[in-house]
């Protein structure tokens, strides 16, 4: 103990600095990873606007949002496997003074070898689709800066339809003008795409209320997973 007492008597400046120094280290970590988060959920925000039309909502997209974990089997929500999700994703809830006006919901398609592509489908209170997009999967650990939207003509013929509709736009051909590599070169087909629309639709009727409700007080959504 005397010996410990003199070590830092006799070094306590150099002591002093290297405390300080860990202090702000730590300082700089933190504001340098709060930083990106902001950058990654104001990327989100700003792509999360064409899924919903303009006025609807009055609420922050991307912090009104639900968990959905990968892992069926742990949730309480109903047909979620039905999502196809090989990754923990979040929903997202548009409101207008503070009552939910729709909720857009991601999936994981097939893409013909192997591989998923992901999606998010965007539905109002009536069922109704208001925008269905291809997601480029930027960084599968993240859940915010993720919603990075791939145009595709094709995808957006399925805004204002219902599940009724569905079957229509599967048949619907592709074609290469402006369009997603995937669809183009048939890596995945129309079909498919449009059955896990239904699909997502299918889990939206099931847990429209639950989804709603959105993150609980209290609970929080790190950055990462």
């Amino acid at each position: 103990m005397d010996s410990m007492s003199s070590f830092l008597k006799n070094n306590f400046p150099q002591c002093a600095v290297l405390a300080a120094l860990l202090i702000l280290l730590i300082a700089v970590n933190r504001l340098t990873a709060d930083g990106l988060l902001e950058v990654r959920q104001e990327f989100d925000r700003r792509n999360l606007y064409q899924f919903f039309d303009p006025g609807s909502f009055d609420n922050d997209l991307v912090l009104d949002n639900y968990l959905l974990p990968a892992n069926a089997q742990t949730s309480k929500l109903s047909n979620l496997h039905l999502l196809n999700l090989d990754r923990d994703r979040l929903a997202y809830i548009a409101r207008k003074d503070g009552k939910a006006v729709a909720v857009a919901v991601p999936a994981s398609a097939e893409d013909g070898f192997n591989g998923k592509i992901d999606l998010l489908i965007a539905v109002d209170m009536f069922g109704r689709i208001s925008a269905a997009r291809v997601i480029e999967d930027v960084d599968s650990r993240q859940l915010f800066g993720v919603v990075d939207v791939i145009d595709s003509k094709w995808m957006n013929g399925f805004a204002g339809n219902s599940m009724r509709d569905i079957l229509r736009l599967s048949w619907q051909p592709i074609t290469a003008e402006n369009e997603y590599d995937q669809f183009v070169g048939a890596s995945i087909t129309s079909k498919s795409v449009a059955k896990q629309i239904y699909d997502a639709l299918v889990f939206y009727q099931s847990n429209r209320i639950e989804l709603m409700r959105g993150r609980r007080e209290g609970e929080k959504v790190k950055g990462t997973i």
